[in-house]
Formats: structure tokens, sequence, C-alpha cells
């Protein structure tokens, strides 16, 4: 029977986070590099042009989903630093 500690439990799910993290903050570079430009101001533009840019529509569902997940990875890489999570018997 093998035997972990919660430190090396939580070191384990803190690699998978920042992985996470990476590919996420990698999606979001290549977007930003696509349209030159920040969500913000990408948002803007696509929300207020007077043309369908099918593309761009979809493009901005993505950043917008990859924004979203990186602020839910850094508060679950919070929570794993700071010691608060439990584990499961």
């Amino acid at each position: 029977m093998l035997t972990f500690t919660k430190t090396q439990i939580s070191n384990w799910v803190l690699l998978d986070y920042l992985s996470q993290k990476q590919l996420f903050q990698e999606k979001i570079s290549v977007l930003k590099k696509k349209y030159n430009c920040s969500f913000e101001t990408f948002e803007n533009e696509v929300e207020n042009s007077l043309t369908e840019n099918f593309e761009a529509w979809d493009d901005l569902i993505e950043w917008k989903a990859y924004n979203q997940f990186l602020a839910e990875i850094d508060s679950k890489i919070t929570d794993v630093r700071n010691g608060d999570f439990q584990m499961a018997g």
C-alpha cells in the first residue's frame, strides 16, 4: 500500500492546475496576437461592428471562455497554495 502526504497530493494538484493555466494563457496569447488587441478592445469592436463576422464572434466566445477558465484556475491555485482544500477518505 502506498501512503501519500497532504503536501505531496497538493503538489501534484498544483502542478496539474499550473499546466492548465499555461494552456489557457497560450490560447489567450494566440487570440491577442491574431487580433492585435486586448480582450476588452476586441469585445467592444465585435459587439459594435456594423457587419456580422462569424469568425470574430466565435473567437470572442472562445476568448471569453478562456478568460473565465483562467480566473477559475487562478482561484483553485490560490486555494491549493493556501492549503484550503480537503482530501476525501
